[in-house]
C-alpha cells in the first residue's frame, strides 16, 4: 500500500447523503482512506455508537462545526450591509443568490 493511499482524507461538511456509508467504511477498513472528517452525516441525529467511530481516524462535529465568532461576525457584516443596500435601492453586492 502506498503513502498516497494512506494518507488520503475524505472531509464532507455539505450533505451526509453524497458518501456511500458502506464504502466509505470499507476504505477505512482496508486502510486505503486515511481519514474521514465529517459536520453532516448518513442519517441525524448521527447514532454515537455507528460503527464507523471506532477508527481513530474518524472525526465528526455536530452539524455547526463552522459556527465560530468569525463566522458569526462575517454574516452580520454582509446581511447589514445588504440591508442598507436594499434601503437604498442600489444594486445589491456582497451576496450569491442560490436556488
Amino acid at each position: 500500500m502506498s503513502d498516497v493511499c494512506t494518507s488520503s482524507l475524505l472531509v464532507n461538511i455539505v450533505r451526509g447523503g453524497l458518501l456511500d456509508y458502506e464504502a466509505v467504511a470499507h476504505y477505512l477498513e482496508s486502510g486505503h482512506l486515511g481519514g474521514l472528517g465529517l459536520d453532516v452525516a448518513w442519517t441525524e441525529p448521527f447514532d454515537p455508537n455507528d460503527p464507523i467511530l471506532k477508527f481513530q481516524s474518524v472525526l465528526i462535529t455536530p452539524h455547526v462545526g463552522g459556527v465560530t465568532e468569525h463566522s458569526y461576525r462575517s454574516t452580520a457584516k454582509v446581511v447589514g450591509d445588504v440591508a442598507l443596500q436594499l434601503h437604498a435601492g442600489t444594486p445589491l453586492t456582497g451576496i450569491e443568490p442560490v436556488n
